[in-house]
């Protein structure tokens, strides 16, 4: 390559870096607000088709969120030292507004998921700009657009299982998403500046933004650790090409170079003051609670006698979680709905080998086209490979192994989600350009044999032409225009030119009606979802799809407390915004997991006068364990039964003549049970 044509190239890629891409930004604006859209009109879809369901977990985040407006400000969720209080700081903002309902809980991970879109467009241009892709090409193919816009579609409809979890407050998960991204789009970004030369100050406030991030992500979730880990590789494996090139300058000065590399990785110390600052909260909380916090995050590496758990966890991994990640599969689902997510599956399946193996074949070939999907999709498979990595390992995912349908660890696997659109559109965008780079290989064909036929031209000189100058000699412009301009009628190249337009619209219609049907199986599984299910945990499937029948029976019965398993106690909690406290006594009884989740309501309950007893039944069952225990201690009550599920009651009793306690006999063992799945 020539000086000149050197230069023109940079002053070409400043120039459309400084235009902020001006040829596709009213478009992107408005492909970016359609996602938008999608995205909250599947979301608030899903949500009202499902009646809004919340399971027992998920309420305590609104019981929580009362909780911080009565002027309390915990740092971490009821029992669990590793899960910071955040979602239910946000939560409590919607509360406030419009009063404890499913709605305003499930309004603030819906609003959040819209965040995960943007960023997913953000850092999808940030790959096409490190990919060089064109923001229009002379054939008229947006690159750039169609690289974020498949993205952020993708990122708006997700596979049904993903979509489902991004909804749930569960304590931080949607907002651990949003931190992942943030991270991934702040580490190519770092090295993305330390190549253009930016100041020492810029890159330490790159640093300070990327500890924040990590520091706030390890209070919040210590889910984090996978993007932390995908973020780290891709900075030290951008510094170790970055010596691999220099490494002449190392072999002649060394110590020169060892005192620039000290210099220069100066800045990352930035990073330790902002993480301590973003783990504030946990450090403050550690202090007072003897680190339990940070040795839960340092107990869920892998240790030597795990490995034999390692491997069946693995085999978990592929053969039921990953496919249930990717395609949007659900536990116990209808056979329509299996049958959709079958070949979803496998395009997804399909999408990630592709990009993995091209990414192979690109440093072997050297074609401009693999290149490029190497810059587009070498950190969605770093990160892709860190939340594998991370999932197999951790103890947290040794529940996985129970059964696939019993699926109580699979939502840690869930960050692969977050790669998935980039595979998709990386896919889509080099097919794009593919089809586009052979029509205008062909054009120029046949432009050239009409010269040869007009006398304009000596075949000779079209022979002897050498490639394109942005294009190997392999690439498909090139080596397939050379010859057939030879020839009349040579091959498809030689046709007319409306034929041959016509193909390429054909040819890239086909692909894009297949994105679209796509997307629309992704949107129409979100409609055929079991209406009563789809929220309910996996602990507990048997729980009311709607409590209020049972909240107002108990306002009518003037019952102010009541003893309930955990999954019927926090949602009356919660929706009568604490009128009616609601405690769990499974904690307390033999042989049970459960944890008590707010002690000052069992507190509560335990001194309280008759309070009522709420139990699940089964349907056919006319005189149940409790009722009999009751009549057997002549104590007079008023029962009550209501639909839960099917075959499922929920049976309320209130006794009358004096207090029933559920530790008052070992029989309660057997009526209180967390549920009768």
């Amino acid at each position: 390559m020539s000086i000149e044509e050197r230069s023109v190239d940079v002053l070409t890629m400043e120039q459309e870096r400084a235009g902020g891409h001006k040829g596709t930004r009213p478009y992107g604006n408005i492909v970016l607000w359609v996602c938008l859209l999608l995205a909250l009109a599947v979301r608030a879809w899903l949500v009202a088709r499902t009646n809004g369901v919340i399971d027992g977990d998920e309420v305590l985040v609104g019981v929580q969120a009362e909780h911080i407006l009565r002027g309390e400000l915990p740092i971490y969720f009821y029992g669990q030292p590793y899960m910071g209080s955040l979602e239910a700081y946000l939560v409590a903002l919607f509360v406030a507004i419009a009063g404890p309902s499913a709605w305003t809980l499930r309004a603030e991970p819906v609003l959040l998921s819209l965040v995960v879109v943007w960023l997913t467009w953000k850092l999808a241009a940030a790959l096409a700009d490190a990919a060089q892709l064109p923001s229009l090409d002379k054939s008229g193919t947006y690159a750039r657009l169609a690289f974020m816009s498949v993205a952020a579609l993708i990122a708006a409809i997700p596979p049904l299982y993903d979509g489902i979890l991004e909804l749930r407050t569960y304590g931080g998960y949607i907002e651990t998403f949003i931190l992942m991204l943030l991270l991934l789009l702040s580490a190519l970004r770092l090295t993305w500046r330390w190549h253009e030369g930016a100041s020492r100050r810029e890159i330490a406030l790159r640093w300070a933004g990327i500890g924040l991030i990590v520091g706030l992500g390890f209070w919040i979730y210590p889910l984090i650790i996978s993007a932390v880990l995908a973020a780290a590789a891709w900075i030290a494996g951008d510094r170790l090409l970055e010596a691999a090139r220099q490494r002449r300058e190392i072999v002649t000065a060394p110590g020169r170079y060892t005192i620039l590399a000290i210099k220069g990785s100066v800045p990352a110390l930035a990073a330790i003051p902002a993480g301590l600052a973003g783990f504030a909260p946990a450090l403050y909380w550690g202090t007072t609670h003897q680190w339990q916090n940070v040795s839960y995050i340092l107990g869920l590496g892998v240790s030597a006698n795990r490995y034999a758990s390692i491997r069946q966890v693995t085999r978990s991994y592929i053969t039921c979680i990953a496919p249930r990640v990717i395609s949007g599969a659900v536990p116990k689902e209808a056979p329509l709905l299996a049958l959709l997510h079958s070949p979803l599956l496998v395009v997804g399946v399909l999408c990630m080998f592709a990009s993995g193996a091209l990414v192979g074949i690109a440093l072997l070939s050297q074609h401009p086209l693999l290149l490029r999907l190497q810059r587009l999709v070498t950190l969605p498979l770093l990160f892709g490979a860190c939340t594998a990595l991370i999932f197999c390992t951790s103890k947290a995912s040794v529940y996985v192994v129970i059964s696939c349908n019993y699926d109580i660890a699979g939502r840690y696997a869930t960050p692969l989600v977050l790669a998935l659109p980039f595979f998709f559109a990386a896919v889509f965008t080099m097919a794009t350009m593919y089809i586009s780079e052979r029509g205008r290989a062909s054009g120029a064909a046949v432009e050239d044999e009409e010269a040869v036929e007009e006398g304009r031209t000596d075949p000779r000189a079209i022979q002897n032409r050498p490639p394109n100058r942005h294009q190997t000699e392999n690439s498909p412009s090139s080596s397939v225009g050379a010859g057939v301009g030879m020839t009349r009628g040579g091959g498809l190249y030689g046709r007319p030119r409306g034929l041959r337009w016509s193909r390429r619209m054909v040819a890239q219609g086909i692909l894009f009606g297949f994105l679209i049907v796509y997307v629309g199986i992704q949107a129409w599984t979100y409609g055929l979802t079991d209406q009563g299910r789809t929220f309910q945990s996996a602990y507990c499937l048997e729980a009311p799809a709607s409590n209020e029948p049972i909240i107002a029976y108990l306002q009518q019965e003037h019952v102010s407390y009541a003893w309930a398993s955990n999954w019927l106690a926090y949602g009356i909690v919660f929706k009568t915004n604490g009128s009616i406290v609601a405690a769990d006594p499974l904690p307390f009884l033999p042989r049970s997991p459960n944890i008590d989740r707010v002690p000052a309501n069992t507190e509560a309950v335990r001194h309280a006068d008759r309070p009522a007893l709420l139990v699940f039944v089964h349907h056919d069952d006319a005189r149940p364990l409790l009722l009999q225990y009751l009549d057997e201690q002549r104590v007079t009550y008023r029962s009550a039964r209501f639909p839960s599920q099917p075959g499922i009651d929920v049976l309320i009793v209130t006794p009358l003549s004096r207090t029933v306690s559920p530790f008052e006999s070992t029989v309660f063992q057997n009526i209180f049970t967390s549920c009768n799945d």
